[in-house]
């Protein structure tokens, strides 16, 4: 698929989302694409802007224009992130490599379903609707043209041996960690490295890890501080000894000081976000963790300041974190 049309069915799928015309969007098609794409745009200046934008004026097609052309950099800018969406935007509930499969669409009085897309047969979702119509046309021509079967129904058992595969378990080595771990490329823009990567493996438990800090001083408020988030991964021999690495984990965790659960968004296989309070130096941490396969990921964020929209933050770079321990295991 050209990185022009991945593009513009990202941002299509945003546009849905912001404009309320998706009633029912898939766990792949939607909010994976949404945690993704706002991460990643919120990483720079121009993302941001356009970011904004389009939240403001989801209809505009001078900000969906806007969007699609920052989205479009950043794909051909990642390999990885390409990846990703191709294997969300193209695999709504069933899969087939290479292919593009739309899987019990319906079309009823209030809704229009595509796939795991389900949007609202209104003014705008009609719009959503006609720019996703218009680059699966032009996919059918590239297809009839190039001799490549591009579009399909698959309801077959088989299909779900595919979908497993964009979601392999596999234990990662040592190198393979340190990938999973954020660098600076993919952190918001204003952080910056504190120290350098850390990993190895552990002979007794056969676990491989991985740990770096970044620390930013700018914050939503105006005002200057320092923050840290601590990135720790690893990855055991199964996904079995991963889970109780993350149960033993979430109950240390637990254990602290006035220690409370807060939400996090539907992560990985298992997740939990607890914040604790460390009276010596008079601050609150944040901690997530979430269990992808066999990885597990840590994120210590703190202090956690005043402001409540470090909550969106915190989320954000717990599902840039998970999102990479999928792809690493993919690869």
């Amino acid at each position: 698929m050209e990185t022009s049309e991945l593009a513009a069915m990202a941002v299509a799928v945003m546009t849905a989302t912001a404009t309320g015309a998706a009633s029912a969007v898939g766990q792949s098609a939607g909010t994976a694409v949404a945690d993704a794409l706002h991460a990643r745009m919120a990483s720079t200046e121009r993302g941001r802007a356009a970011l904004d934008t389009l939240n403001q004026a989801p209809e505009d097609p001078a900000a969906q224009d806007t969007a699609r052309s920052v989205v479009q950099e950043e794909i051909e800018a990642d390999p990885q992130l390409r990846r990703q969406l191709q294997l969300q935007l193209t695999a709504p509930g069933t899969n087939a490599t290479g292919s593009l499969l739309i899987t019990d669409s319906q079309v009823s009085r209030s809704t229009i379903a595509l796939g795991p897309l389900t949007i609202n047969n209104t003014r705008s979702g009609r719009a959503v609707i006609a720019l996703v119509a218009a680059l699966l046309l032009a996919l059918v021509v590239l297809a009839v043209y190039g001799g490549t079967r591009l579009i399909m129904v698959d309801d077959s058992p088989k299909s779900s041996q595919d979908d497993s595969a964009r979601h392999a378990v596999r234990t990662l080595d040592v190198s393979e960690v340190k990938r999973v771990v954020p660098d600076l490329t993919s952190m918001p823009s204003g952080w910056e490295r504190s120290g350098s990567l850390e990993a190895g493996k552990d002979e007794e438990t056969g676990c491989s890890g991985a740990q770096e800090r970044f620390s930013t001083n700018n914050w939503n408020d105006g005002s200057t501080r320092t923050v840290w988030a601590e990135f720790t991964v690893q990855s055991c021999p199964s996904a079995a000894l991963t889970s109780k690495g993350f149960e033993e984990t979430r109950s240390g965790v637990a254990n602290n000081n006035k220690a409370s659960e807060i939400s996090l968004p539907e992560l990985g296989d298992q997740r939990a976000a607890i914040t604790h309070y460390n009276a010596d130096l008079d601050e609150t941490t944040a901690v997530a963790l979430v269990r992808v396969g066999t990885v597990l990921v840590e994120l210590e964020y703190d202090p956690v300041p005043d402001d409540p929209g470090w909550s969106r933050e915190f989320g954000q770079l717990a599902s840039m974190v998970a999102a990479r321990a999928q792809q690493v295991q993919n690869a």
